[in-house]
């Protein structure tokens, strides 16, 4: 289950523990619902696993927001999942923490 809190015009989406294809209905309601103009937080604390489906949504969301103009910051990464990210060159689409 995904936790979300607004603070003023930012958004954080707390992650569960498998970030993938099962919670991709969740995670799309989170933002759909909200403006595009919206700064996001993705925290990914809890996360020990995501598969391609994840790298997909986040894709998704940041075409919500404005593609280049979007303001998206994945934050709390675990090294294996900012390793991940980066080799996938996420790095150059969102800020990761």
């Amino acid at each position: 289950m995904i936790t979300v809190e607004e603070h003023g015009q930012r958004v954080t989406l707390r992650l569960p523990k498998q970030f993938n294809f099962k919670i991709q209905r969740e995670f799309q309601e989170c933002y759909r619902q909200r403006p595009p103009g919206r700064a996001y937080e993705i925290d990914f604390r809890p996360v020990s696993d995501m598969d391609s489906s994840a790298l997909g949504m986040l894709l998704l969301l940041r075409s919500h927001c404005g593609g280049d103009k979007a303001d998206i910051r994945l934050i709390h990464c675990s090294p294996g999942i900012k390793s991940l990210l980066e080799s996938v060159k996420f790095d150059a689409l969102f800020s990761i923490e």
